[in-house]
């Protein structure tokens, strides 16, 4: 059976999921900045530059802009100019109508696929079916891809060997970042090593990804009781028990587990 990313990424490429929400939102009038818009700001004697790399319009009338911000200037800069400019940030999502406040546009330049680099990135981890087809990247090829790294990890950690199981997990989330099955299975096999800080991460960027995963919420709890951190892990148990009732019992005794802990200042 295939894992449920699979599902998902299915029914993202249907369009019958709704977009995520948008960062940044501010005011309520439409900003009317373009995609590949260049703009200026004077800042004392130096100044700013920022590049919009593509404007997302929402259904409430704002925008968010994409862009890329370059390093301050000593001259005012032009399109030409920031060809040899520095970039200091190489993607930001910023309210579309913030960015516009006290800008000069100096002019619209599109953007290559190059220039793409830190919105790309964005996507991948955000929405990753327009990252597909931002990249001209077949998505099935991709999920085979993943999918074959994810069962070839699975097969060499029931082998015991788990390093290199770790390693198909990373290849895995590498191509899809949303794989969270992979990520929770790289993270059991980072508990299994001992190693408890690096699947704490991983459950919790596994959570990132998936919230209601009951399996990673559980083992992030167990995963801060190992690390000592005993408040964390009660918060989190405690939380549990609410959250997930068909678990309850377990929550519960682990909950009971650390308190215990606590009382004899075992850490």
């Amino acid at each position: 059976m295939l894992p449920r990313f699979i599902q998902w990424l299915a029914v993202r490429l249907t369009g019958s999921v709704p977009p995520s929400e948008p960062p940044a939102k501010g005011g309520a009038s439409a900003p009317t900045l373009k995609k590949g818009d260049v703009l200026a700001y004077k800042n004392g004697n130096a100044w700013r530059a920022v590049w919009v790399l593509e404007v997302d319009p929402w259904p409430d009338g704002t925008s968010v802009a994409h862009c890329l911000s370059y390093q301050p200037l000593d001259q005012r800069p032009t399109i030409e100019s920031l060809k040899q400019a520095e970039v200091l940030i190489w993607h930001s999502p910023i309210d579309a109508d913030g960015v516009s406040q006290g800008s000069e546009l100096i002019g619209n330049r599109q953007p290559t696929q190059d220039d793409l680099i830190g919105f790309a990135e964005y996507l991948r981890l955000t929405d990753f079916p327009r990252y597909l087809e931002l990249m001209g990247q077949d998505g099935q090829e991709i999920v085979r891809q993943a999918n074959a790294h994810y069962l070839r990890g699975n097969e060499l950690c029931e082998q015991g060997r788990k390093e290199e199981g770790i390693a198909e997990y990373d290849a895995a989330v590498e191509l899809f970042p949303l794989f969270f099955e992979a990520i929770d299975n790289r993270a059991f096999t980072r508990m299994e090593l001992g190693n408890f800080q690096e699947a704490l991460d991983d459950f919790e960027q596994s959570l990132q990804v998936n919230p209601d995963g009951e399996a990673a919420f559980f083992s992030k709890g167990e995963c801060l009781m190992r690390l000592g951190e005993l408040a964390a892990a009660e918060a989190i148990f405690a939380e549990g028990k609410e959250r997930f009732p068909g678990k309850k019992a377990l929550f519960g005794e682990f909950l009971g587990r650390v308190r215990a802990q606590q009382r004899s200042g075992n850490k």
